[in-house]
């Protein structure tokens, strides 16, 4: 019995030394009870690739790393050990082992990129061992370009931060301010007018409204007028068919030969023939009105100075009219009145004019004299009457109508002049 126990214990004891064996093997990632091809790779340098480390073909796990040493065949080389646990892997010649990463973390596998040929490597063959770029090397060549263009940015960015800066001074903020605040006015402005606009179209509509209505009234008419229009334009034919029967080959052959003649008898006045020819032609025409010109000025520059030699003044009345030629004569035939006071009236008025009245103010008059029941505003008076005469003939020139008062037989009279 004692004997049995014993080959109980010395079992048990086998089977779990075989299943500690078995289980450490398998937390290294060997699994014993599969068949495995190793192979072999040269590198000059790992990173942080380990035992146990995935070996992948096409992102799929067919084995692990198994040993890493260095190299016995190749000095400074890095000998790694690597198995493969599927019987239907085959690998060409000319395969290689290509370190990669796996994480951000710096974790390395090997990839077996295959190749295309007939001859399929043995197991234990040394394949050629290639090293991928560390990701974080890759990831910093992506970006060194990308932080190049970033400092030019920043550096640009500075640039334009500055001349920002520069334009937007406290001077320039202020006129910006100003600028702002005309905006804004100028807007309101513009509020303004439209606003006014709107109320001017709607108050204008009417008129628009008006003559469109006098349009279409107007269209009405020469509608209704429309065989009378054709009437008119009958006739209008008409003129032009007997416009078109003149005879106007005849008419240009006088024209012609009227122009011929018109042309003769220039001819003949530039020769200096006949009368009106003479008179073209010589000078004493010309002499003999310069001579009566001169004649004629001295006679009005001497009626200027002396006009009671030519001028005889009136007064009329509804019985008699009395002429003079002078103050002397006058100031007689009034009756012994002596010398009188002459008013130059350039106004006249059924009422008194205020004396802000535009046509006093024009006239630069502003007395008057009572004449009935009329007013005559005066501008200018003198006891002579050579001096109001002179005057009056200045002032004709702009008001005709002026004429000139004085005081007869207890009222006041116009001379005719």
């Amino acid at each position: 019995m004692k004997s049995k126990a014993y080959i109980r214990v010395g079992i048990l004891f086998l089977a779990t030394l075989i299943i500690a064996f078995w289980g450490l093997n398998y937390l290294k990632g060997k699994d014993l009870l599969s068949s495995e091809k190793s192979f072999y790779s040269l590198y000059e340098k790992i990173g942080g690739l380990t035992k146990s480390s995935p070996v992948t073909i096409n992102g799929f796990q067919v084995g692990q790393v198994r040993e890493i040493e260095l190299s016995k065949k190749k000095q400074g080389m890095i000998e790694v050990k690597y198995s493969i646990s599927y019987k239907s892997i085959k690998i060409p010649k000319g395969s290689s082992a290509r370190i990669y990463s796996l994480d951000l973390m710096g974790s390395k596998g090997i990839a077996l990129d295959l190749t295309v040929d007939s001859v399929l490597c043995k197991p234990n063959d040394t394949l050629r061992g290639t090293i991928e770029g560390e990701l974080l090397d890759q990831v910093n060549s992506q970006m060194l370009p990308l932080k190049l263009k970033v400092e030019s940015l920043m550096s640009s960015m500075d640039s334009v931060l500055l001349g920002i800066q520069l334009v937007f001074n406290e001077n320039n903020r202020n006129n910006l301010a100003e600028s702002f605040s005309s905006i804004n006015q100028t807007l309101n402005n513009l509020e303004a007018a439209s606003k006014f606009l709107n109320e001017y179209v709607k108050n204008e509509s009417f008129k628009v409204s008006s003559v469109l209505s006098r349009a279409d009234t107007f269209s009405i008419g020469l509608l209704k007028q429309k065989e009378g229009l054709e009437v008119i334009i009958g006739n209008i034919r008409k003129i032009s068919d007997t416009l078109n029967n003149v005879p106007l080959i005849n008419t240009f052959t006088s024209l012609r030969e009227v122009l011929g003649n018109v042309h003769q008898l220039t001819a003949k006045i530039s020769a200096g023939e006949g009368t009106l020819g003479k008179l073209i032609i010589s000078d004493s025409l010309y002499n003999a009105i310069l001579a009566t010109n001169g004649s004629l000025n001295r006679l009005v520059e001497d009626i200027r100075i002396h006009p009671s030699k030519y001028i005889r003044i009136s007064l009329s009345d509804k019985s008699k009219s009395i002429y003079a030629s002078n103050d002397a004569e006058l100031a007689r035939v009034m009756g012994g009145e002596g010398t009188s006071e002459y008013y130059i009236c350039v106004l006249q008025s059924p009422t008194p004019l205020s004396p802000d009245n535009p046509l006093l103010q024009e006239q630069s008059a502003g007395e008057f004299l009572q004449v009935g029941s009329l007013y005559y505003y005066y501008t200018y008076h003198n006891s002579r009457i050579d001096p109001c005469l002179r005057k009056l003939d200045k002032i004709r020139k702009k008001n005709p109508s002026a004429g000139i008062f004085t005081w007869v037989g207890g009222k006041w009279k116009r001379l005719a002049i």
